[in-house]
């Protein structure tokens, strides 16, 4: 008699473009691997995504262009934002009180967007960061994870956006 193996292979989604994610793609792993060029990934809206819907984003390959994680909806009132928080971390001694190390990036009311550039101040995106995202409810995507930057000075403050 075989063994059954579960979750012993992850549903990896590179990406290097625009892209917007569908309701099949719950589960998946976004590999952010484009070293240049702005791009954005397009969570699912309310008629496409359950609660429940997930991914994980990982940054594969740094990119000095920024790569946003667009909620799908930016109403001000009823839109879909982010909630939860971020862990920004310098790669090398912050040289302020105010700097990236152990920071907890935490998104204001309204936020749909959240920016990954390597190169911009006060943001993050060196290999390896990740977020974990999972829609709680109709307006809400619940986000955890790591992003990493070799700015020392970073505060994180522009990690998280509201377009509107």
């Amino acid at each position: 008699m075989g063994r059954v193996f579960f979750d012993t292979r992850k549903n990896v989604h590179n990406l290097s473009a625009d892209y917007t994610a569908l309701a099949s793609d719950s589960g998946k792993v976004f590999v952010l691997n484009a070293s240049s060029g702005a791009y954005t990934l397009t969570l699912p809206t309310d008629a496409n995504a359950l609660e429940g819907w997930n991914c994980k984003v990982i940054v594969g390959t740094e990119n000095d262009d920024a790569v946003t994680i667009f909620s799908g909806d930016n109403a001000d009132s009823g839109g879909d934002d982010f909630v939860g928080g971020l862990t920004l971390v310098a790669a090398q001694v912050s040289s302020t009180s105010n700097g990236a190390n152990g920071r907890f990036i935490v998104p204001a009311a309204d936020d749909c967007n959240i920016v990954i550039d390597h190169n911009a101040a006060d943001t993050g995106g060196g290999k390896g960061s990740y977020i974990n995202i999972i829609k709680l409810a109709s307006n809400e995507w619940m986000i955890d994870g790591i992003i990493y930057t070799d700015d020392g000075d970073a505060d994180g403050t522009a990690l998280f956006t509201d377009a509107d």
